[in-house]
This record gives structure tokens, C-alpha cells and sequence, in this order.
């Protein structure tokens, strides 16, 4: 895609919007790396992934990785031959093995079988790495400390390092209350000087203990001695605190080499993990506005219902400022190129950044704010928007839309959607209209979707008059002079740039002289085609009215319905009521039949008995 039509459309923004919604780093990183794509295939694969991730924040609740420390540097240094990873580094790298087991299972359950397939197939490309996780947290504490039990060595160092300390703290004491006795001690403390401990004397004193004095204060007044007794105990510590260390380094250098051993496998890991938080990201996006997946088409189709620009939305969000008025229109391979028309600030280029950057998200698999959307999959999207003059360059705005309108039609194709924003603007408009009809004919008969907004006449005859053209209009309400910001296909807008300066209060007289300096063939055209959206006003609400009475007439008939189903229901109950009723009386009367007939045969075999 063309990366000036990307800035244009504000597709930088859109990705904004979606990466505060990300939960990890390398989400960050593969949303960076998300960009719009020609290729029908991925584009359809990822919209289902989108879909699918809805589908489960709906079903499950959230999947995020906000605890997922950043891997990306930490898998750099598990390349470096001979690196050993600090425990720091070693439990962030297990918040990767967590998210990437805990993933694996949530997304592969059985019972999401038929609602995830394209996140389950995913999914299974993720390593279970429960049990080198499990392994790298029983022997680093959560502080950062190796556990007393991270290795048999480790624990039988500590043990004597342990039992050496308290030896030595022990004789420590012992000479400290003789140092006292001699009135030698400095302080009651005991200190550390050059990895030994030491005790504080003082420097004037007479007598003192025997030892080696490794330090002197900064006043002179105190010597830090090792007591003589202690330098064999203080070398015992001192080798075993040696040793430890290079223990430690040993089972850092073990764990180190069991995941430099699984690096691939872990790459893969945060790949996929980041790809999912990017999916998550863009099926939060569209609940949070009320998205819909794009269909995809190939027959040249374009119908975008109800559709909102997303980040017109959110401003309106942030600032409480009402709801974004939505549009929609439907182009085709019999009708490819629409002209808007309109007044100032009525939302024609609002229109026209709002289709572009639905088009821009669909390829991109970014759900569009729509009730509907059916797109084609475009080659190339270009976009000639907004005021590119450059001074440093000595480009004027005509000049500069000039050379971007000549690399767009050089580019342009069937495949393409071309929008262009104030044709034939900054030039004359004699000139610019020409231009403007000449650029519009060269992309219809190139086949490429074009839209163009314009102020100018002929470009709204052009449209009315030639085969694959339409005119559109952003409405004007007349009666309070403001715009609604409502797209109405199939009849050119009016400017109305003299309501809309009187409005914003230029001076009547003024206003009413520039009435007079308007032609009659303008003014006759302007009216006519204010009647005609009168008339595509009234015929709205007359649809309006037709699909509200048959919305009403729907409504009626499933009560109706509900009605009669609940009548035959109650007939039914009563129906087997009286079956049930029926039954029990016939029940009732073969019983005392069979009753009956047993009573007469024991008689007769009683009689029979008598007689004997």
C-alpha cells in the first residue's frame, strides 16, 4: 500500500487506537509490524482469528499478558555463546514459559473445539513449558535469591557458612568483651573491611587485642582490626562465600543452557504470543465501538451500512461530546465512481477518510464500525487529501496535488480505489473543473473505485450524466443553516456558502450583494437541486414510515402467532386431561372386571373343597 495514503487515510491513528489495547511488548511489535495486505487469503484468515478472539472474550473473559516481561532482549542474549542469565532475567524469561503454557491450554481446550479453530491451530504451535517453569522457580525465589535447595552443594555450603558465621560472631563477642575490658573499643559494633569482619578500636588505646589492622577511620581515632583468633574462621568464610558464588554461577549456567537449548522453540513462543495479543487487541477494538467483521467479495461490490469513523468517535468519546452521525453507501462494478458534494464542514472529506480507512482496515483484518460491511480487496488504495505545499521544496498546494494526481493515475488500475479530496480546488475553477472531469474519466475508464468531493458544477453534471458515475451529497439542514453531516446518495449537494455566512454572522448587506452577483441558471440549479433533496428528504420518510407500519404488522402477526400457539397449547393440556380422565376410568373398571372373575373361581374352588 502506498505509505503516503496510509498517513492520509490515518491509518497510524487507527493502529493507535488499537495499541492501547494491547497487554505486552511483543504485541507492541507485531502490531508495528501490522500493515494492510492485497492477499485475499490472509486478509479472510485473519478476520476469522479477529472473530474467533471475540467469540471468546464473549464466552471466557479476557486473555491478556500484562504480567509478560519483554523477551525480546532476553532471547538476544541466550545467542551469546558462554552467557549466563541473571536470576532476575531467569524468572522474567519463566513469565514467557507461564504465558505460553497457560495459552496453549486456555485456547486448546475441548470444549472451545468448534468455536477456535483458527486460534486453536494457533495455539498449538506454543510449547508447554510447565516443567523447566517449574524448575526455574523451585530454585529461584521470588526476590531474585537461589533457594538453600537449588542444588545438594548449595545447601551443604550454606549449612557451613552458616555454622562458620556463627563460630565466628561467637569469638567476635568473646574478644569484643575483652577489648571493652581493656577499655580498647571504639563502638559496640561489629564491621566489614575488605570482606572481613572487623572490630572498631580505638587508636590511642594502650592495650588491645592481637591482630591485623586492616583500615584506619578517616580521623585517625579508629582502627578496624581482625582479631587474631579469627583469621583462620574469616579465611573459612571467606573461601565457602567463594565457593557459593561459583555454585550459584553453576546451576545459572545450568538453567541458562536448558532454555539457550529451547530458544527456538521460545522465539516461536513470543511470536505467536504476540500475534495473539494483537488479534485480542483488534476483537477488543470492535466491541469497544461496535465493530463488524468485513465480508470480502469479488464482483467489484462496495456497501458500507451505518458506518462511523472510528477516530471522529473516540474524540467525541473523550470529550462526551454526542454520537458521530454514521453514513452509508454502496458502489459497484455498474456505478464505481461517486461525486460528494456539499457544503463547508458538512463532512464530505470526513466521508471520504472514512471509506478509505474502512477499506485500509479490512485488508489490514482490523473490524470496520458498521452495521455492514462488504468489500472488494483493493491493490492499491491511494488518496490525494488535505494540503501538502512545501516551502523547503518550493511546491505550491496546486503544485503538490498535481505531482500526487499524476503518480495516482499512473498507478491506478481495476483493482484500485482512488479518493480524491477537493477536485479541481486551487486553481481556477474554469480550469480546475476540466481538470477535475478529465482525472474522474481516466480512473472510470481505468475501472478503478473513485470518489471525489468538489464544489464545482460541471463535476456534478459530469456524475449525472455519464454511465458509472453517481452524484452524493452531505445534507444541509436549510431551516436551522447547519449541516447533519448525513450522506445522501444519488443527488449532488448544494455549497450553501452563503448561508453558511450569514450564519457565521458576515453582514447582511454584504450577504444579500453577493445574492444579487449569483447568476439565474445558478440559482435555478441550486434550487432544483434543493428540491430534489426535499424530495429524497420526503421519500426517506416515507420509508421510514412504510418500514415502521411493516415492523408494526410483523410485530402483530408473531403475537398473533404467539397467541394461537398458546390457544392450541391450552386446548392440547385440556385434550389430555380428559384422555388421562378417560383412561382412569377405564383403568378403574378392568380392575374390578378382574377382580370379579378371581373372587368367582376361588368360590368354585372352595365349593369344590366343601364337597370333598
Amino acid at each position: 500500500m502506498n505509505p503516503a495514503s496510509l498517513d492520509r487515510l490515518e491509518f497510524p491513528q487507527l493502529k493507535d487506537l488499537l495499541r492501547a489495547r494491547l497487554t505486552s511488548a511483543p504485541g507492541r511489535r507485531a502490531l508495528a509490524r501490522l500493515e494492510p495486505s492485497s492477499d485475499r487469503g490472509w486478509i479472510a484468515a485473519e478476520l476469522e482469528r479477529v472473530g474467533e478472539a471475540r467469540a471468546f472474550l464473549a464466552a471466557e473473559g479476557e486473555l491478556g499478558f500484562g504480567g509478560l516481561a519483554d523477551p525480546a532482549p532476553l532471547l538476544e542474549k541466550l545467542g551469546v555463546s558462554e552467557v549466563v542469565l541473571s536470576p532476575e532475567e531467569l524468572l522474567d524469561l519463566c513469565t514467557l514459559l507461564a504465558a505460553s503454557t497457560d495459552t496453549r491450554q486456555r485456547l486448546g481446550a475441548p470444549r472451545l473445539r468448534s468455536l477456535l479453530p483458527r486460534l486453536r491451530e494457533l495455539a498449538a504451535g506454543l510449547s508447554d513449558f510447565a516443567a523447566l517453569e517449574r524448575d526455574i522457580r523451585r530454585r529461584i525465589l521470588p526476590g531474585g535469591e537461589l533457594d538453600d535447595h537449588a542444588s545438594p552443594e548449595l545447601a551443604e555450603l550454606r549449612h557451613e557458612i552458616q555454622r562458620t558465621e556463627s563460630q565466628l560472631h561467637r569469638t567476635l563477642r568473646r574478644v569484643r568483651e575483652q577489648a571493652a575490658q581493656q577499655a580498647a573499643l571504639q563502638d559496640e559494633f561489629v564491621t566489614l573491611r575488605g570482606g572481613r569482619l572487623v572490630l572498631p578500636i580505638r587508636a590511642d588505646a594502650r592495650v588491645r587485642p592481637e591482630g591485623v589492622v586492616h583500615a584506619a577511620s578517616g580521623t585517625g581515632h579508629t582502627l578496624f582490626l581482625e582479631p587474631l583468633e579469627t583469621i583462620a574462621l574469616n579465611n573459612d568464610l571467606v573461601r565457602l562465600r567463594e565457593e557459593e558464588a561459583m555454585e550459584i554461577r553453576r546451576i545459572l549456567r545450568g538453567l541458562t543452557e536448558r532454555l539457550a537449548a529451547r530458544k527456538t522453540a521460545l522465539e516461536q513462543a513470543a511470536e505467536i504470543l504476540g500475534k495473539l495479543d494483537s488479534l485480542f487487541a483488534r476483537a477488543r477494538y470492535a466491541r469497544d465501538f461496535r465493530c463488524t467483521l468485513p465480508a470480502l467479495n469479488a464482483n467489484g461490490e462496495l456497501t458500507l451500512t451505518a458506518i462511523r469513523h472510528p477516530l471522529l468517535e473516540a474524540s467525541r468519546k473523550a470529550a462526551a461530546n454526542g454520537e458521530v452521525v454514521p453514513i452509508s453507501l454502496r458502489l459497484d462494478s455498474d456505478h464505481h465512481v461517486l461525486v460528494i458534494s456539499g457544503p463547508n464542514a458538512g463532512g464530505k472529506t470526513a466521508a471520504l477518510k472514512t471509506l478509505g480507512l474502512a477499506a485500509l482496515a479490512a485488508q489490514a483484518g482490523i473490524p470496520v464500525p458498521a452495521e455492514e460491511a462488504v468489500l472488494p480487496v483493493f491493490d492499491h488504495i491511494l488518496a490525494d487529501i488535505g494540503d501538502e505545499q512545501s516551502l523547503v521544496e518550493n511546491l505550491s498546494t496546486f503544485s503538490a496535488h498535481i505531482l500526487n494526481l499524476r503518480a495516482m493515475a499512473e498507478e491506478a488500475g481495476a483493482q484500485s480505489l482512488v479518493l480524491l479530496d477537493e477536485l479541481g480546488a486551487a486553481t481556477s475553477p474554469e480550469e480546475g473543473a476540466a481538470l477535475g472531469i478529465a482525472l474522474l474519466e481516466h480512473f472510470r475508464r481505468r475501472g478503478a473505485m473513485t470518489v471525489a468531493t468538489t464544489h464545482h458544477e460541471r463535476l456534478k453534471a459530469y456524475a449525472a450524466s455519464t454511465r458509472g458515475a453517481l452524484n452524493a451529497a452531505v445534507e444541509f439542514d436549510e431551516v436551522n443553516l447547519r449541516p447533519t453531516y448525513r450522506l445522501l446518495v444519488g443527488v449532488p449537494g448544494v455549497s450553501s456558502g452563503l448561508e453558511m455566512a450569514a450564519r457565521l454572522g458576515l453582514g447582511a448587506d454584504i450577504v444579500a450583494a453577493a445574492r444579487k452577483n449569483i447568476t439565474a441558471e445558478d440559482a435555478e440549479s441550486a434550487e432544483l437541486i434543493r428540491s430534489l433533496h426535499q424530495t429524497q428528504q420526503e421519500l426517506e420518510r416515507l420509508q421510514g414510515e412504510v418500514r415502521g407500519e411493516l415492523d408494526r404488522l410483523r410485530a402483530e402477526r408473531d403475537a398473533l402467532h404467539r397467541d394461537w400457539v398458546k390457544d392450541q397449547q391450552k386446548k392440547l393440556a385440556e385434550l389430555e386431561r380428559s384422555l388421562a380422565g378417560i383412561l382412569g376410568e377405564y383403568r378403574k373398571e378392568m380392575r374390578q372386571v378382574l377382580d370379579a372373575v378371581r373372587d368367582h373361581k376361588l368360590r368354585e374352588k372352595l365349593e369344590k373343597a366343601g364337597t370333598r
